[in-house]
């Protein structure tokens, strides 16, 4: 019997299709406006075609024919977004100046400093320059990774509900936060010179040296407000509590220190930290709701 019966695209799709379409429809029309336009179009439609390709194969593959190719798929069909994500999140400098042509951080700039009366995202690294502390919360940050990873690649053999429910939030999270990005473009606490220096130097312990040697390698820009770092990490937190609990009590402590060190290693401003806890909260219910709405209709 083959999946002929079930519908072409899951809710996954749906939703990455959704943004794919979006980013095609904002290139387009701010073609004159987009850095490297030429470039990330033909990407992105590669990337909406193979999505449909890969739902077709699936749909119509015989599952009594060749299990061993239709776990294979269905594997790669629920972990696909989590490869794009990284893509989607550098792409974002050649549309984020869409609307604004300038990088929108002084607003949020002065929201610090009348909260603070100074930039947490430039003096909290330099008050607080211990070996200890700097290597504590760049290994807070570094988590970010190897949880992203870890904890779906868990699910899918220990909890395959949580596995399905835990990717289309990280990815309803993600998207809504690229689009945000997409029509605001905020650097964040490397927007200042001094910051986006401390950002490049070595220094410090290995977990420092490691988030160095990655923005020294990374050119992007933009993509500051809200933070997904933290709205991410607040998913995955949630859904290990949830579907993992011993996990979700080791998540708690990084997401908030990873939530600080968001600031405090100078990559944020303090309240893209506070609308990535709000994103990540609130986005991981929203998600909820329409993976349901979604599943009724498919």
């Amino acid at each position: 019997m083959t999946n002929r019966s079930k519908s072409l695209l899951s809710a996954i799709d749906v939703i990455t299709l959704a943004y794919i379409a979006w980013i095609l429809l904002y290139m387009t029309v701010g073609f004159n406006r987009s850095a490297d336009a030429y470039v990330h179009i033909p990407v992105m439609l590669s990337i909406g075609i193979g999505i449909l390709l890969l739902a077709w194969w699936h749909r119509n593959l015989d599952p009594a024919v060749q299990p061993r190719l239709e776990r294979l798929l269905s594997l790669v069909r629920g972990l696909y977004p989590v490869s794009l994500f990284g893509y989607f999140y550098t792409s974002g400098h050649a549309f984020n100046r869409i609307i604004f042509t300038d990088w929108q951080d002084p607003f949020f700039m002065n929201i610090d400093l009348k909260l603070f009366g100074y930039l947490p995202s430039l003096m909290w690294g330099q008050w607080h320059d211990s070996l200890l502390i700097s290597e504590l919360f760049h290994f807070a940050y570094f988590c970010y990774y190897p949880m992203i990873v870890g904890l779906p690649l868990y699910l899918y053999f220990k909890k395959p509900e949580g596995f399905r429910e835990l990717i289309f939030n990280l990815s309803f999270v993600f998207y809504l936060c690229y689009f945000i990005y997409s029509i605001l473009p905020v650097i964040g606490g490397r927007f200042i010179p001094e910051a986006m220096e401390l950002t490049r130097t070595y220094r410090g312990g290995p977990f420092t040296h490691i988030m160095v040697f990655i923005y020294r390698h990374s050119n992007h820009l933009g993509g500051a407000f809200p933070s997904s770092h933290i709205g991410v990490t607040i998913v995955l937190t949630i859904a290990a509590l949830r579907h993992a609990r011993k996990l979700g009590y080791i998540f708690l402590p990084i997401a908030l220190f990873l939530s600080l060190a968001t600031v405090y290693c100078h990559y944020h401003w303090f309240i893209d930290a506070v609308f990535g806890v709000i994103i990540g909260v609130t986005g991981y219910y929203l998600a909820n709701s329409a993976h349901r709405k979604l599943q009724g209709v498919l």
